[in-house]
């Protein structure tokens, strides 16, 4: 298992669920109700369309490709204000 970091923005919906979307992911729009259930999707949807792109022959976004061994890792998690 790879770590990377990409950019998730997480909106709040009327209805009281969450939309989370990453402008480093193309495609990457995974729902919840919860917080914990977003994160839990958002890795469920990168499953997928990593295993979609692999089907297709096409390429993983830059985010995603493997990371060069002496650059640091940064973490990030979706808090909520």
């Amino acid at each position: 298992m790879s770590l990377h970091a990409i950019r998730l923005y997480l909106e709040s919906n009327p209805d009281g669920e969450y939309t989370v979307t990453s402008p480093d992911v193309p495609g990457l729009v995974t729902e919840g109700q919860t917080p914990d259930g977003v994160h839990a999707n958002v890795q469920e949807a990168l499953d997928a369309l990593v295993e979609s792109w692999a089907e297709l022959g096409r390429d993983l976004p830059p985010a995603l490709r493997p990371v060069v061994a002496d650059r640091p890792l940064t973490v990030e998690a979706l808090v909520r204000a």
